[in-house]
C-alpha cells in the first residue's frame, strides 16, 4: 500500500506595495495639528448640527425594519437629578421652569459655543444663568438604548462625583438625565493636554511636571479603590495656571465591585484606546498597574513627540519593555529609568504609584512643581483682583506669601546643595542663568499656555487688559530685596 507524501513548497512573502512602505516604521515623529476651536470649525469638517441636518437630505427608511421612531420613541422625558449636588440644592423657579417647553439645559444655561466632538459626544462651553460663571456641559452623543446604557452612565457620573474634590481630578459639578440624555457639568479647562504639547517642542521638564500631576490623581484614584483605564493625554486638561486635572471616567473600575456589574465595566474596557492599552487588559487581569502602564505610554509620548503606534512591531515593542532609543537617547538617565520601570511587561514587575513618589528624583520635582503652581495661582488671583479694582501696578505690592515661598524655597535648596558655605555667611539661591523662552513645569520660569487664558476664556472686558507674569524666581528676589533694611 502505498502512502502519498504531500509536499508543500517553500512559503514565499507577499510582495509589499509601494505606497504602504511608509508602515515599515515602528515609531515616527508626531504632526502637529492645529487645536479644534469653534472659530476653525468652518474651515475643517467638524460642522455645528444645525449646519449638518442642512447638508445633506435625510435618507429614506429601509423598508425591511419599521422607522427608528416607532423603535425608539422620541417623547420628551421628565428632567431627572443624578447627582447629589442637585438632589440637594435644586435650582431655583426662576432659573429653571418644569411646566416650559424649553429644557433645563437651555433654561439654565447661555451655549457659548461647541468645545469639541467625538464617539462620546459633545462638549460645549456654557455660561451658568444662575451664579454667571462659565462651565463646561458634556452631552452624550445619542439617547440611551437600554437600561444597561443608561446604567454606565449614571456610574459614570456618580463615581466622577465620588472622586472629587482634589487638585488634579477635573471639578464635578452636576449631573442630569434629560430627553434619554446624560449631561455632565463641569470646571471650564483651556485645552487638553493632547493640543497642548502638540502645539509645544518636546521639552523634558514639562514630561517631569505632566508626571508629577498624574502621579496625584492616580494616588488619590487607587487609595478609593478605583483604577482609570482610560488614561491618555487626550483625557487630561489644563487649567489657566497650568495644573493637569484627569477626567473621562466612563471606564473607570471600582475594584470592590463583584458579578455582572463587575463583568459589564471589563467587557466595556475593551473600547478603550489600544495606544495607551496595558498588556495584561487583553488576558482579563485588571488592577492599578494598568494605569501605571498607560501612564508611562503617555509621558514617553510627550516627552519625545512620538507618535505612539497602534499596532503592528511599535505595539509590540513597547509591551516587551523595549523603548525606542533613536526617540528617548536624548533624555536624561533618571527619566529614562522611570518610563522603564513603568513599562514592564509584567504587572507584578512595575512600581505602584506610591512607590514612584518615592524615588528621589520624582519627589524632589514633585515638590518643585508644588511651589510653581502654588505661586502662578496667586499670580492669577492677583490679577483677578487688580481687574476688578482699577489697573495697580502688581509688582510693586508687597506680596508676603510669595516672600514665604522663596524664603522657604531657598532654603530647601541651600540645604540640598553639595558645597558648604563658610561660617557667618549669608545663604541666598542665585538661580544659574535667566532663561530667554518660558519652560512649562520648570520652576526656574513661569509658562502659561499657548493661548492666553485671559483672552480665551473671560469676558470681553477681560480681554481689554494683559497681564504678562515675569520669571517668578527674579520676582522673589525683588521682593525679597524690597523687605530688607
Amino acid at each position: 500500500m502505498s502512502v502519498a507524501v504531500e509536499t508543500t513548497a517553500p512559503r514565499v512573502p507577499l510582495p509589499l506595495p509601494t505606497h504602504f512602505s511608509h508602515a515599515e516604521q515602528s515609531f515616527s515623529l508626531k504632526k502637529r495639528r492645529l487645536p479644534f476651536s469653534s472659530s476653525s470649525m468652518s474651515n475643517s469638517s467638524y460642522c455645528s448640527p444645525a449646519r449638518l441636518s442642512n447638508s445633506l437630505p435625510p435618507l429614506p427608511p429601509s423598508k425591511g425594519c419599521p422607522p427608528l421612531s416607532r423603535m425608539f420613541p422620541q417623547h420628551q422625558s421628565p428632567w431627572t437629578p443624578l447627582s447629589c449636588s442637585l438632589s440637594k440644592s435644586p435650582p431655583p423657579n426662576s432659573v429653571y421652569d418644569p411646566r416650559k417647553q424649553q429644557s433645563y439645559f437651555s433654561q439654565c444655561f447661555t451655549n457659548l459655543g461647541l468645545l469639541g466632538r467625538g464617539s462620546f459626544g459633545e462638549v460645549y462651553k456654557v455660561q451658568s444663568n444662575r451664579d454667571g460663571r462659565q462651565y463646561a456641559v458634556k452631552r452624550s452623543a445619542q439617547r440611551f438604548r437600554g437600561n444597561s446604557e443608561r446604567n454606565r452612565s449614571v456610574r459614570e457620573a456618580r463615581n466622577h462625583e465620588r472622586l472629587c474634590p482634589h487638585p488634579h481630578i477635573l471639578n464635578f459639578v452636576a449631573a442630569w438625565e434629560e430627553c434619554g440624555r446624560l449631561y455632565i457639568q463641569t470646571e471650564l479647562c483651556s485645552t487638553s493636554l493632547l493640543f497642548h504639547a502638540e502645539n509645544q517642542p518636546p521639552d523634558e521638564p514639562a514630561a517631569w511636571a505632566y508626571l508629577c500631576d498624574l502621579l496625584s490623581a492616580l494616588q488619590h484614584l487607587h487609595s478609593h479603590g478605583f483604577v482609570h483605564l482610560d488614561l491618555k493625554p487626550a483625557n487630561v486638561l489644563i487649567t489657566d495656571s497650568g495644573r493637569l486635572k484627569l477626567g473621562d471616567f466612563g471606564l473607570l473600575l471600582e475594584l470592590k465591585q463583584t458579578g455582572a456589574a463587575e463583568e459589564k465595566v471589563k467587557d466595556d474596557v475593551q473600547e478603550g484606546d489600544p495606544r495607551y492599552m496595558a498588556p495584561e487588559l487583553l488576558r482579563g487581569e485588571y488592577g492599578p498597574a494598568a494605569d501605571v502602564f498607560s501612564l508611562g505610554v503617555s509621558i514617553l509620548e510627550l516627552a519625545c513627540n512620538i507618535e505612539v503606534p497602534n499596532g503592528g512591531e511599535g505595539w509590540q515593542q513597547l509591551r516587551r519593555g523595549c523603548l525606542p532609543t533613536e526617540f528617548t537617547s536624548g533624555l536624561s538617565s533618571q527619566l529614562q529609568t522611570v518610563l522603564r520601570m513603568m513599562l514592564a511587561p509584567e504587572p507584578s514587575e512595575r512600581p505602584t504609584v506610591s512607590e514612584l513618589l518615592a524615588i528621589p528624583s520624582v519627589r524632589k520635582r514633585r515638590w518643585k512643581r508644588h511651589m510653581y503652581l502654588m505661586a502662578a495661582e496667586t499670580m492669577l488671583t492677583l490679577a483677578s483682583l487688580c481687574q476688578v479694582i482699577g489697573p495697580i501696578n502688581i509688582l510693586n505690592i508687597n506680596l508676603l506669601g510669595l516672600q514665604r515661598v522663596a524664603k522657604h524655597y531657598q532654603q530647601s535648596e541651600a540645604s540640598q546643595s553639595t558645597s558648604t558655605p563658610l561660617p557667618g555667611s549669608p545663604v541666598r539661591y542665585h538661580p544659574p542663568h535667566t532663561p530667554t523662552h518660558s519652560n512649562f513645569g520648570n520652576w526656574s520660569s513661569c509658562k502659561l499656555l499657548p493661548t492666553d487664558p485671559f483672552q480665551s476664556l473671560h469676558s470681553s472686558s477681560t480681554r481689554s487688559s494683559h497681564f504678562e507674569p515675569k520669571n517668578l524666581l527674579s520676582l522673589f528676589e525683588e521682593t525679597t530685596l524690597e523687605g530688607e533694611p
